[in-house]
């Protein structure tokens, strides 16, 4: 078995890596910068944090594993998890108002558009501070 070296030009071919890279630095300089808030992420408030839990339902976060594995319509979505479309519609339009996906109107050749899933990250961490402010 042969193994390859990654290079700084494979960063550059490929997308996902550049684009991974292109964050990296963006939240490095922040750091570097000790800026108040850090690129990609969100802080809340105890009320936004309350309703944000509150608003991710098990069945919501199904959803955003299914759109995570790949790119995903709500009617792919829809058969995936064995629910109705217009409740996993519902669903991802909450997912989008709290900022965990983006939603992309695509051509659907024949079949006038459809929408497309995609999560804004491949990881949810909360750090919650019991201490008084």
């Amino acid at each position: 078995m042969t193994t390859r070296r990654i290079t700084l030009e494979d960063f550059a071919k490929n997308k996902t890596l550049s684009e991974h890279t292109r964050r990296s630095k963006e939240v490095a300089r922040a750091l570097d910068a000790k800026a108040a808030a850090l690129p990609y992420a969100r802080t809340f408030t105890s009320v936004q944090f309350e309703e944000f839990v509150t608003e991710l339902t098990p069945k919501r976060f199904e959803l955003l594993r299914l759109a995570f594995k790949r790119r995903r319509s709500i009617v792919d979505l829809a058969t995936a998890s064995h629910r109705d479309q217009s409740a996993v519609s519902r669903d991802v339009a909450k997912l989008q108002k709290l900022g965990l996906v983006t939603v992309e109107l695509v051509a659907n050749p024949g079949h006038g558009q459809m929408k497309i899933v995609t999560p804004v990250a491949t990881r949810i961490a909360i750090d919650a501070s019991l201490e008084a402010a």
